[in-house]
């Protein structure tokens, strides 16, 4: 039997249309080692094709609390926030650390209530890093939404915990992308929390790319590790098993975020599998020009299919955030020109 599975590629792609001003209005926490951190910075910015605009600041107060208020953002952009520096109360007396900055990458109408901690920022400097230069976000508008559309199937936004399609028996079961995620998330909190400054050094080392300049953040030392995540897998690996040794060898490392890995991993990308819409032995992949996935169904499920004679399974489409759209029992020679372009 075809095994019912597929992954779902983020591409970006050109597209045009006419933006309009929408209002947002945010209440968050920022936090690191499941803490607060007080006095960090929170910027929200709208991302489009054009430089990042600033469209709402604050600064966190003692529990890590902020809240932002906007009515200039357009509706063919995305939000994100930024938090910079702070005092993070799972240290304490560490005072301002400046290098500490996190992210959350929304989309255009985001939530009443966000969350920015480790988790969000590996989840958003992964599905975001093509358009991601120092702390700024831009690139052209379809390829921003599909990444932004992206970022719920790691990490809810709103909890800062992990997103549904992570959780899903496809990816919490049959790959490492949770382990890996915890493991990244938590090299983030050791950064501010048990580490010094030879540990941080060498964390920006393993993380900087190899035709890029070394990060100065731990956001851009995510945004490096999500653009060559097979680079140094091991030394990411050995700063982990340094901030969190195992106590003993049935023990349970000190690490804030569970499960994690147990061995050093080929690489940390964060892949993820999709499935749904009837998708059972895909055939013929192709993307129309909204980034929608649009695939022949090579068997049809509860029928004598075989290698040899085979019925088909019609045409199913999933939207770039893998969430089955449709199933169709038209032939697969219609399915060549929906999956071209053209509309059902």
């Amino acid at each position: 039997m075809a095994k019912k599975t597929l992954l779902v590629l983020i591409i970006s792609v050109g597209l045009c249309t006419a933006p309009r001003a929408s209002a947002a209005e945010m209440n968050g926490q920022v936090l690191t080692g499941n803490a607060p951190i007080a006095k960090s910075t929170v910027t929200l910015w709208e991302a489009s094709a054009d430089a990042p605009k600033q469209l709402a600041q604050t600064k966190t107060g003692d529990d890590g609390r902020f809240e932002v208020r906007t009515t200039g953002a357009r509706e063919d952009a995305i939000l994100y926030l930024v938090a910079s520096g702070g005092e993070a109360e799972a240290k304490n007396g560490s005072g301002d650390n400046a290098a500490l900055v996190l992210m959350t990458v929304l989309q255009n109408k985001p939530p009443a209530s966000v969350t920015i901690n480790e988790l969000t920022t590996v989840a958003s400097a992964f599905t975001a890093a093509r358009f991601i230069n120092g702390h700024a976000i831009s690139g052209n508008p379809l390829g921003l939404r599909i990444a932004a559309g992206n970022v719920p199937n790691l990490v809810d936004p709103v909890t800062g915990g992990w997103g549904k399609v992570l959780l899903d028996p496809l990816n919490s079961t049959q790959t490492t992308t949770l382990a890996n995620l915890d493991t990244l998330g938590s090299l983030i909190t050791a950064f501010a929390t048990v580490a010094d400054d030879n540990w941080r050094a060498r964390f920006f080392k393993a993380a900087t790319p190899a035709a890029g300049p070394a990060p100065t953040s731990t956001l851009e030392a995510m945004a490096g590790i999500a653009r060559e995540p097979w680079a140094d897998p091991k030394d990411l690996y050995a700063l982990f098993d340094e901030a969190y040794p195992l106590p003993a060898p049935d023990g349970r490392r000190g690490a804030p975020f569970i499960p994690y890995l147990v061995y050093v991993p080929d690489d940390f990308a964060l892949s993820l599998r999709f499935s749904g819409g009837g998708n059972s032995a895909a055939g013929r992949i192709m993307f129309d020009a909204d980034g929608n996935v649009w695939t022949g169904q090579n068997w049809l499920p509860g029928s004598q299919s075989g290698v040899n004679k085979s019925t088909g399974g019609g045409v199913s489409k999933f939207s770039p955030n893998g969430e089955a759209r449709r199933r169709s029992w038209a032939s697969l020679a219609w399915a060549s020109t929906a999956s071209a372009g053209a509309r059902p």
